[in-house]
């Protein structure tokens, strides 16, 4: 989703003197920018021999994750690297790549769909991740607009970090990787243009009790920051089923759904049928 916005440009606010910053190939766009590489454009200037000497000398660059870049890519880069002697010239932090939330608290089947590293406490009831956009994304498989993420990235992000947080740090041991999430509701207000640059998403829980033993309900607030500013915030409330209550509730609702259709394909078939013909009736 595009998000009509005032264009500001993008900043890299977090960079420091020979800092660069590495996107995806999916970003080319964004990659014009000075001091922004995608991942071709790197492994490239390094087999010419035209890095890290472009970046300002040889005195050590170090390289910056940003969205779109997979471990598969920092190692491509790493070997180019190594295969001209210049590893030890350049730095590339990719740590965050190594804490991507696993499939049990993100709930999501395919690593590459998993948005944030696994969340981190850093308060009372405040949490925090790494955004990891990965550039064969789900929401990036079809539709790419400027140089700016799309905003269902975030609140994508913003989902998956309320699962994992509650599943991190609220649900009972035994319900961990077992419980089914229903989203009460889920406002989003989006500020400014999300960049494929290192951002982070940041999730407080205002509220959460347990009205009763197979379902804990949530109040929660969050946000996706980058460069210290926030590019949207979210406000939800959801609640944490038993799976097997969850199960039975689902399939009566299913059923209900079900029969509902039926009902309405049936009056419309009936609504739509010719009218049964008239008998002429002939007098002498």
């Amino acid at each position: 989703m595009s998000v009509p916005m005032p264009h500001e440009s993008p900043q890299a606010t977090d960079a420091k003197p020979g800092t660069l910053f590495l996107v995806g190939d999916v970003f080319a766009e964004f990659a014009h920018h000075e001091g922004v590489f995608t991942v071709s454009q790197l492994a490239r200037l390094i087999r010419n021999g035209a890095f890290p000497e472009s970046a300002g000398g040889a005195g050590g660059v170090r390289v910056s994750v940003g969205q779109g870049v997979s471990l598969f890519d920092v190692q491509y880069v790493r070997d180019t690297l190594a295969r001209r002697g210049l590893t030890d010239l350049v730095v590339i932090d990719d740590q965050a790549l190594h804490t991507r939330a696993g499939r049990e608290i993100a709930h999501k089947h395919r690593s590459e769909n998993v948005l944030i590293s696994a969340p981190r406490p850093v308060g009372d009831d405040w949490y925090e991740a790494d955004l990891l956009v990965d550039g064969d994304n789900e929401v990036m498989s079809d539709h790419l607009t400027g140089q700016h993420m799309q905003g269902m990235l975030a609140t994508e992000a913003g989902r998956q970090m309320f699962i994992a947080v509650a599943e991190q740090f609220y649900l009972p041991h035994e319900a961990v990787g077992s419980s089914y999430f229903v989203i009460d509701s889920f406002a989003t207000r989006y500020r400014n243009f999300l960049f494929p640059l290192p951002a982070v998403v940041r999730c407080r829980v205002l509220a959460h009790r347990t009205p009763h033993r197979t379902r804990m309900t949530f109040h929660c607030e969050l946000s996706v920051s980058q460069g210290g500013s926030e590019t949207a915030g979210m406000e939800v409330r959801f609640t944490a089923f038993d799976t097997q209550v969850s199960h039975a509730k689902e399939t009566r609702a299913a059923q209900r759904s079900l029969q509902d259709g039926v009902a309405l394909a049936t009056a419309a078939a009936a609504a739509q049928a010719p009218a049964p013909a008239r008998a002429e009736v002939r007098t002498s």
